[in-house]
């Protein structure tokens, strides 16, 4: 079962509930870091006159998020900026196509950045700029009773009725309390950095989970 409760294209986000086991749910949200994404591999600083070593620019770079398709495998850009201004990602050519306008460096008048980049596409369990966004999941639980249930290891909600009577709290409380112990709903929260949708973050991650467990199939027959 899945009900969407956020479905935000344009700010990259995407929220739904599920029913599906936390077990299922850490395997989809770890293997969104196994998604092919690009992001600048390469790089070559022929002037730098700003008060930031090359490494930090080509740090700061390298973390810019790259519109990624099934076409892209291999992208050069270039970024030639002269003074006063600030350099954005906006700056590099041709686009990265992502909407984010990231500051790069300040430059004083007449100080020059002149750099050309190579991108591939790479995966985030290689390096953290392949990242395709911030996955992550909770259970659908009621702020008001977090504070009065547990939650093991396979993930299923529970709570120690003698000790909540101890607590003297309120009856339509123990009622909230009571209700959710046979929930086993998730709520699932996608959040994309601009290269690929949330959407499709969700999606190729369980494609990437699912090519995981056929790999591993072979291997152990």
């Amino acid at each position: 079962m899945i009900k969407i409760i956020k479905n935000e294209e344009k700010e990259g986000k995407l929220s739904f509930i599920t029913d599906m086991s936390t077990t299922l749910a850490n395997a989809i949200r770890r293997s969104a870091l196994e998604i092919p994404i690009m992001a600048v591999d390469e790089l070559e600083i022929t002037k730098n006159d700003s008060a930031l070593y090359d490494e930090i620019i080509s740090h700061r770079i390298g973390l810019i998020p790259i519109k990624t398709d099934k076409t892209s495998k291999e992208v050069k850009f270039k970024l030639k900026v002269v003074g006063p201004c600030t350099v954005y990602s906006t700056d590099i050519k041709p686009s990265v196509e992502t909407d984010y306008k990231i500051p790069i460096v300040i430059l004083d008048e007449e100080q020059e950045l002149e750099l050309v980049a190579e991108a591939r596409l790479g995966k985030g369990i290689e390096h953290i700029k392949y990242s395709p966004g911030l996955v992550y999941f909770r259970h659908n639980i009621d702020p008001e009773v977090m504070d009065f249930v547990t939650v093991d290891s396979e993930g299923k909600v529970g709570f120690n009725e003698e000790e909540l009577k101890d607590k003297k709290i309120s009856e339509e409380l123990l009622g909230k309390i009571k209700k959710i112990k046979t929930s086993e709903e998730l709520e699932f929260n996608i959040e994309s950095w601009g290269q690929i949708k949330a959407k499709e973050i969700f999606l190729k991650a369980i494609e990437a989970l699912d090519e995981n467990l056929e790999a591993l199939n072979k291997e152990i027959k």
